[in-house]
Parts: structure tokens; sequence; C-alpha cells
């Protein structure tokens, strides 16, 4: 079948990135790697079919790469390409954009109001910047420093999400998953819980030990709060 032909560069472009899904997928992956599991969270529109189409069309297209991993549950991971990160200003002008010029929106910092968030690091500069960024959006931010306090903020307080630093609480970090994930099994509740991560390895022990998503630093303020109002959309 001949290929279609275009009078216009944007004709191109958009046949490429066109749609709603891929532009998404293409900005939630220009940081870093994301698993399949994580991309279906961060995207709570999109169906598991759908998804799967939209990462097929992008990996054809040679925008996105895919990885899968021997392990048990399979552990399947997508990254942009070379070819995929010349897209990346696209879509950070388009987030941009939006930001600007659709106010009314309010995108996820509406959606946060009234919510409790709870942050758990040792490091003071990483609870000031993590706070300062949740805080504009009229969430309410408890931060903690260690497994004890953490565990007892679960109990009392039943945050709405949490963000754990990985680096700053180490071994401990999966010691305070997996003990919320029990409490919860009795609770019959999921807290959505966002590892703040700085290594491949980080970013995979965590999502293995129970995670919801990770965040990799240096962080934007505009993905974190994407990522609490997609875990947390009411």
């Amino acid at each position: 079948m001949p290929k279609t032909e275009y009078n216009c560069p944007v004709e191109v472009t958009l046949e490429a990135i066109g749609g709603k899904w891929k532009c998404v997928i293409l900005w939630w992956l220009r940081q870093d790697t994301k698993r399949f599991g994580e991309l279906k969270q961060l995207i709570p529109g999109i169906t598991q079919k759908v998804l799967t189409e939209q990462l097929r069309e992008l990996e054809t297209d040679g925008l996105i790469r895919r990885e899968t991993y021997r392990e048990v549950p399979p552990r399947v991971e997508y990254s942009l390409t070379p070819y995929g990160e010349t897209v990346r200003p696209i879509t950070e002008l388009m987030c941009a954009w939006g930001k600007t010029h659709k106010p009314g929106y309010q995108f996820g910092y509406l959606r946060l109001q009234g919510l409790r968030i709870l942050i758990v690091s040792s490091e003071t500069s990483v609870c000031d910047r993590l706070q300062s960024a949740i805080e504009k959006s009229a969430a309410q931010v408890i931060a903690v420093r260690n497994v004890t306090d953490a565990l007892t903020a679960v109990q009392q307080i039943q945050p709405d999400a949490l963000i754990v630093d990985i680096r700053g609480l180490g071994e401990d970090s999966y010691i305070l998953i997996q003990q919320i994930r029990s409490l919860e099994t009795v609770q019959r509740r999921v807290t959505p819980a966002i590892a703040l991560t700085r290594s491949d390895s980080d970013r995979g022990q965590a999502i293995h030990q129970g995670y919801t998503v990770h965040i990799t630093e240096p962080f934007e303020p505009v993905e974190l709060v994407a990522i609490l109002a997609s875990l947390t959309i009411r």
C-alpha cells in the first residue's frame, strides 16, 4: 500500500504523534522509563487495550523502545528512543500552552484541593521542595522523617497519597511500603504511593516492592502534581 502523500509538514508530524493518547504517552516518557502498569495508572482515562495499541504504534514508528525482562510477573518498560527525544520539545510546548491559555481547567491543581499528602524523607531539602510544589495546589501536606512516624500518620490520618524518598530512607523505604500494604489488606484500601528515585535500580526495586509509580530526581513540580492528580482522581 503506497504511503499517504502530504502537502504540509504539520500533517506528517500529526501522523506520527497525532491523537490525544500518543502525545500524553510521549509526555510521560520524556523524563525517564515507565512500566506499562505505571502508564496505565498515570493515564486513568485510557483502557488497557488502547494503551497497548498506542504503545505498539509508537514503537513501530521508532519513537519509543520496549524492553521486556524475564521476571515473575513479567516486567515491560518503555522509554523514548533518540528519535523520540526529538518530539520532546513539542510535548513540553503543548503542556506550557495548555497551562497558559486554558487556565480555566486548572489541571491537577484543582483536583488536589483538600487532599492529604504524606511526604516521607529524612532530608530537609527534599521535604521542602516536595512540600512547596504540592502546597501550591491547596493540598494539605504532612511531612515525616522516618518509618515509625510514617506508619503512625498512615493509620491516623489515612492520607490520599504518599511520596517516599527512596534514597533518603534506603532499605527502610521498602520496609515501609510492605508494612503499609499489609495494613491495607485488612482495611481493604490501597493508598497511591509514589517513589522518589534517583537511579534505575531504585526505580525497579520500588515498583517491585509495592510502590504505585515513581518520579525521578530532580523532579518537575508540574509532573509531580500531574502524577498526584492522576492517582487520586475523584
